[in-house]
Order: C-alpha cells, then structure tokens, then sequence
C-alpha cells in the first residue's frame, strides 16, 4: 500500500466503474488492512465476491470482504442500503466458522430491508418472460415492496408479533399475483435451494406464510439478534472519533437503478451517492473514491446494450444460452492462443474471458465481453469523481492490438434525444443510458499497438511497458482522470501505486 495517496484520507469507497466484475473484492482486502470499520452499503446476494480462507476460496454475496480481518478487531458492517437475506448470511457466517474464522466483529443495520421467499418467487416468475437476466435472488421485488412501504426490515426479526402483523397486511397485496400464477411452475421455483427446497411451498396459498413467521422470527433471529446495531449510528460515530473506514461498493455504476442503463439494471444506486447513503453517510463524507475500472476490456452479465461488445448480438445470444466455463474449456482450450489472435472479435472474446477467467463465481455463467469504452467511462467518473484504478490489465498481454471506444456512431431510426434530433449516423460523445438508443449504438474505435512483456511481477510504473504506458497516457487526457493504481495479477502485491 503507497502510504502517501492514504496519508490525509479517513473515509474512502470502491466503487466500480463499469458493469460489475471488476475486481473490487482485491482492493477492498488490500484497504482492509488499513480500514477500522469496512462497511457495505448497496446491492444485496446478488452481488459477489471471492474470499480465500486457509487456501480455499468460496463465492460470498452478502458478509462484507474485511471479514478476514475480523480477528484483529476490525469492525464490518452490513448498512441499512444493503437488501438483507439472512439465510444468506447465516450460511456465509457458518462456512467462515466451520474454516475456522470466528465472526464477531460483524454489524447489521436495524433499517436494512428484508429479503423474503416471496421475493425470490416473484423475481424467478417474472424473468421467465422479461428476460432482464436477474441473478433470482429477489432484489428487484423487494425493492419495489421498499419504495411503496410494504417492505419489513432486520428489525422486525426481533418482534415477532410486528413482524406477522405486518408480512399479513402486505401479503394481501401480493394476493392477486399470487393467484394468478402458474402453481406447477411456482412449485418449481419454490423448490430451490435458495428456497429450503420447497421448505416454503402451499398448494392452496403458494407460500407457506406462517412457516415464514416461524423461520424468521425464531430461528433466524436467534442467530443474528448479536450483531443487529444502528450501523448508521456506528459509522457517523467512528467517522467522528477519527476511524478509517472503507466502505466497499457492490455491482456497477452502469448497473445503478438512477444511473445505468434502463430496464436492464439493478434496483439499488451502486454509485457513490448511494453507497455512502446506504453506509449511514453523505457523499462529501468520502475523501477519496477508487473508481475501479476493468481495463483494457470490460464485461457484462445477462442482457442489456453494450456497444463495444465482441461479436456484438452474436455474443449476447451465446452468454443467454446457459454456456458455462466448462462447456468453453472443453470446446475451446486448445485453440485458446489462435483464437486470442483471430480476426473474428466473437472468437477472440471468447478467448479473452478464458484469459481473463470472466464467469460467475458461483455459477460459472459466461461473462460478456467487450473492449473498455470510453464514453462509457467518462459518465461514470463525472459520477464518481476522476480517481482511476484499473484491473485485470494483465489479461490482454500478447494481444497484437487493443481498442479503446471513443464515441459513437447512432445507427438507429430518427428520434428525439434530449432536445436534439437524433439521426441515423449522428455522432454520439456522450453515454446516454436509455437502452433503446444504446442498443443502437456503434463505437468508434482507437486501436493501439499490444504489448508481449509479463506486467505481472512490475512493481513500478515506469517499468511498464511503453505501448502500455502510451494507452495509460490516452485514457487519462481523454477522460480528464488520474489513474492512481494499476492492478497487475490478482495478489495484493501485485498492485503499482502511481
């Protein structure tokens, strides 16, 4: 860790750039070491991140990254932001506990909004069909029941007669849907393991209401009764004291409900406001924002516009087609290096995740890919501020060209823009995040010459090689940015600080 970009800081926040994916998990574990409290504020199970206990590593959604810090009286706090699933976390907790790392320095925030089995059913049911490609973990619903106060809080575990009181009133309101589902497929659903295996299904109701009373409100809140606090009271109070804290961003600004590109989005503000909202803070609380930024490629999970996309639509059909890291090393292993250097850009995407290793951490879903786009970033750090770090650099190493978007070309029919006319063959420089134009959207590409020197053991930047060092140089005056980290494998060390 470079002790002079932290020296006069006290709050500062990851925040991805881009869609997700970027590696944010590495830079929250490095700053953990320097972190008093390590504080989540957005997104809920539908984010992840890997964590490596004793050597072995397993895919987390919910319990902060610093929690391998929790032995040394770091504080991690889950804030009132995050969309709380407790069978999440309690699994979480019991798979740290059962590697040996005892939990106790952890915190719930008493306001955070409850995940519920309904919840789950109604984001599984409805995807069937809208195809948003959500993760099913119930995200989306629930935050529809937050904005129209129907939604029960961590609080509630600890009320039982409250708790029921309110889950009989909203769930009245879900009747309609209810009855109108399709019980063979609701059954289905309901018979996840993310679901109790059918723990929770009626053949009359659906849902089982009184088991979820029974399971939330005894067992559940047993369990989690010791670490429920007001976070938001915690955080402002350690800020005061002096503390260092992180507080650690989920998913993307790309993704934000009030910043990313409508319709295929998550239901949270994953940009800064609504991490240091959902933290307990304000936005001017934060000395220095780490605008994490995959580079020089990026990616995408599920559906949605993505301009610079390799193999474009081809590439979005083939990642909703269920493919998964086993069906492309078996398919595509041993074309690997000819495929890096292809002049097909669907198949050198392809062969860029594999290099990458660009798949859900849990699922093994296939990550879509694209070269890093510019106009993209640029709306993103007028956002979250000008402070650049990037990841995965490594990955294009040995590729003999990069491209970089710089704006757009619209190929879509006539239509009106904020204002303007938008035309067939318009020049696009600014990211308008309104999908239907996005999806019309060609890039304008820079191309660089690649570099074949190991990046992975240079520890000072200007060992870089020049041709990399020359594409650092574009972003930085294209963007008006500073990119203070570079990220060069995924170890701690292999990290230069500018």
């Amino acid at each position: 860790m470079k002790k002079e970009l932290l020296a006069d800081k006290q709050v500062v926040a990851v925040v991805c750039n881009q869609w997700g994916d970027t590696g944010k998990g590495k830079l929250v574990d490095l700053l953990s070491e320097w972190a008093d409290y390590i504080v989540r504020g957005t997104g809920g199970a539908n984010a992840g991140h890997t964590i490596v206990v004793n050597d072995k590593k397993f895919a987390f959604h919910l319990i902060p990254s610093g929690i391998l810090y929790d032995n040394l009286g770091k504080i991690n706090v889950i804030g009132r932001g995050v969309a709380f699933d407790p069978k999440i976390l309690i699994e979480e907790i019991y798979i740290l506990e059962k590697n040996g790392l005892q939990v106790h320095n952890l915190l719930i925030s008493h306001e955070a909004p409850l995940v519920l089995p309904y919840h789950l059913l109604f984001d599984r049911y409805s995807d069937r069909s809208e195809k948003v490609g959500t993760t099913g973990r119930g995200i989306g619903p629930l935050y529809s029941d937050y904005v129209s106060r129907n939604s029960l809080f961590v609080n509630d575990l600890l009320n039982p007669e409250i708790f029921k009181e309110k889950l009989t009133k909203y769930v009245e309101s879900k009747r309609i849907i209810l009855n109108s589902m399709n019980k063979e497929v609701a059954e289905k659903i309901l018979s996840h393991k993310h679901l109790l295996n059918g723990f929770f299904f009626n053949k009359d109701t659906i849902i089982d209401f009184d088991k979820v009373v029974d399971l939330y409100t005894k067992e559940y809140s047993e369990k989690l009764r010791p670490f429920i606090e007001n976070t938001s009271k915690v955080v402002k109070q350690a800020r005061k004291n002096g503390s260092k804290i992180l507080l650690e961003g989920a998913q993307g600004t790309l993704l934000s409900i009030d910043y990313g590109t409508t319709k295929y989005q998550t239901s949270s503000d994953c940009a800064i406001e609504g991490l240091a909202k959902g933290c307990g803070l304000k936005e001017k609380d934060v000395d220095y924002v780490f605008g994490i930024t995959k580079a020089f490629f990026m990616t995408r999970v599920g559906n949605g516009p993505f301009p610079t996309e390799l193999g474009g639509k081809k590439s979005e059909e083939y990642c909703d087609s269920s493919q998964t890291k086993n069906d492309e090393e078996t398919n595509y292993a041993n074309k690997l290096e000819e495929m890096l250097h292809s002049n097909d850009e669907f198949e050198k995407g392809i062969a860029i995740r594999m290099q990458g290793n660009e798949y859900g951490a849990t699922t093994g879903r296939t990550r879509r890919v694209g070269w890093l786009d510019l106009v993209a970033l640029k709306y993103a750090m007028q956002i979250n501020g000008p402070n650049l770090t990037l990841t995965k650099v490594d990955v294009l190493t040995g590729l003999d060209k990069i491209k970089i978007c710089t704006d757009y070309t619209y190929q879509g029919k006539e239509i009106d823009y904020a204002g303007r006319s938008l035309k067939t063959g318009s020049t696009i420089k600014e990211f308008p995040r309104f999908s239907e134009i996005l999806y019309n959207c060609e890039p304008v590409y820079e191309e660089f010459p690649g570099w074949t020197e190991d990046i992975t053991k240079i520890k000072n930047y200007g060992n870089l090689p020049e041709n990399f060092k020359k594409i650092i140089s574009f972003i930085e005056e294209y963007t008006g940015g500073s990119i203070d980290v570079i990220s060069v494998g995924p170890e701690r060390e292999q990290t230069i600080f500018r």
